[in-house]
């Protein structure tokens, strides 16, 4: 079997989103941002609750708790993204979700929650 270009290239980044998402959680800001297909959102890290993201393959849920975030569902094949924990990067690629912690002083167009 050949491998396409492409699909090297989207292992690579799924790889590197894969080993950033394993190393324990810091805490380097205020704010979880998170990108999904129909936008990107902003939520308090002191504002505890669950908050769920629309995806090609169904809903990601992601839990923000003690001012830490995981993810604690979603609909991909391997879950490895729930497998990370709490982490300040968090991927679920197959669904196309990524979030992560920034500060707030970073400057946000708007605040979801």
């Amino acid at each position: 079997m050949k491998v396409k270009a492409g699909d090297a290239v989207i292992a690579l980044v799924y790889l590197a989103a894969l080993l950033l998402s394993f190393r324990p959680y810091a805490h380097t800001g205020d704010v979880l941002t998170v990108q999904a297909e129909d936008g990107t959102y902003a939520y308090s890290l002191s504002e505890d609750g669950v908050h769920s993201f629309e995806g090609p393959l169904g809903i990601t849920e992601i839990e923000i708790r003690d001012g830490r975030a995981r993810v604690v569902s979603s609909p991909c094949r391997n879950r490895i993204c729930m497998d990370a924990g709490w982490s300040s990067t968090l991927c679920c690629l197959p669904n196309r979700i990524i979030a992560t912690t920034t500060s707030s002083e970073e400057g946000l167009d708007a605040v979801a929650g």
